[in-house]
């Protein structure tokens, strides 16, 4: 009898040690979609943010993402026009000058993407977005 007991925790403990679960991640190497975020059949960008005034992380990941998502929006060709204009006037010696400045953003059609993964420099304090388009 406790010979199969004995055989049963043998062999419970040999499919334990089987069971394949992904390596962890180092986390002060960067991952590959840092430098390559369109890949496996998908448009991609990164948005990386810094510490921000108020070190706060869900500002930084506000920041990350907006970054992320303008990557994505030149992607896809949103087009930008700016219009300025500067006129400068002098009367009796005194001179004044105004400037007008008009930006125009425009696009064919909405983009819209997800959070794919995030990443922390854990030297630099770092945080990488990486936001993919929808297929």
């Amino acid at each position: 009898m406790k010979i199969v007991q004995l055989l049963i925790v043998v062999l419970f403990l040999s499919f334990a040690a089987c069971s394949s679960s992904p390596a962890p991640r180092n986390p002060n190497v960067a991952p590959v979609w840092v430098i390559t975020p369109s890949m496996d059949g998908y448009r991609g960008a990164v948005g990386v943010a810094g510490r921000t005034y108020d070190q706060s992380i869900s500002t930084q990941r506000k920041l990350a993402i907006k970054r992320a998502l303008d990557e994505l929006s030149l992607q896809t060709k949103v087009k930008v026009k700016l219009h300025m204009t500067k006129e400068e006037v002098v009367t009796n010696s005194q001179a004044s000058m105004q400037t007008h400045d008009q930006s125009t953003y425009s696009a064919n059609a909405s983009i819209t993407a997800h959070i794919q993964d995030a990443w922390m420099d854990r030297s630099s304090h770092e945080l990488y977005i990486w936001m993919v388009l929808d297929k």
